[in-house]
């Protein structure tokens, strides 16, 4: 059970890309031709699925618990887009974990984009409603709410990209959807 709440705790900070070749080649892609491919050059104005192509590939994040960094958790995703979606396989810690959906939905401001998604988990389904992301520039933010017992409670993750090689990350939770609490902070690194 907790493997499958890392899972999507981590599934609901990643928005992915399929690229065809091997994971080599797109490295060499990404190395020479970094200007294509950061968060602040695509326009999810002109393609919404250009964004959701930087997570492609195996990354490393790092959780931060204190005053001590967590244990680095490795992620690979793979992804590809069907029809008007947009489906990533994650596989965590060398486990397959869940298939994430996105959904384009609208043009979010001058350079953004807004999209629904959902993931479903291995081995619970974990199918549910569909959750939110909005990418602008180089913030992107997951948004989500339920209710518990008659209290809605909100959820929020912001990613915050410096280049198409780092992230960091906040996962948060607020009772008003106006004052965040942050539950989980941390980094990601696109793995060498």
């Amino acid at each position: 059970m907790g493997e499958l709440i890392l899972s999507l705790l981590i599934l609901s900070m990643l928005v992915l890309w399929p690229s065809p070749g091997s994971a080599a080649a797109r490295s060499e892609q990404i190395a020479a031709s970094p200007q294509l491919i950061t968060p602040g050059t695509v326009s999810a104005a002109t393609d919404p699925y250009a964004p959701l192509r930087l997570y492609d590939g195996k990354w490393d994040l790092l959780p931060a618990s204190g005053d001590k960094p967590g244990a680095t958790v490795h992620i690979e995703n793979r992804c590809a887009k069907v029809g008007e979606f947009f489906a990533c396989n994650q596989i965590v810690n060398g486990k397959n974990m869940a298939l994430v959906i996105f959904l384009p939905t609208h043009p979010s401001g001058s350079s953004g984009y807004a999209y629904h998604n959902q993931a479903l988990g291995v081995e619970d389904g974990g199918s549910g409603s569909w959750g939110n992301l909005e990418i602008v520039g180089d913030r992107w933010v997951y948004s989500s709410d339920e209710t518990d017992h008659g209290k809605k409670i909100y959820h929020r993750t912001i990613n915050v990209f410096s280049g198409s090689d780092k992230i960091h990350f906040e996962v948060q939770w607020s009772e008003d959807g106006a004052n965040w609490t942050t539950k989980m902070s941390g980094d990601e690194a696109r793995a060498k």
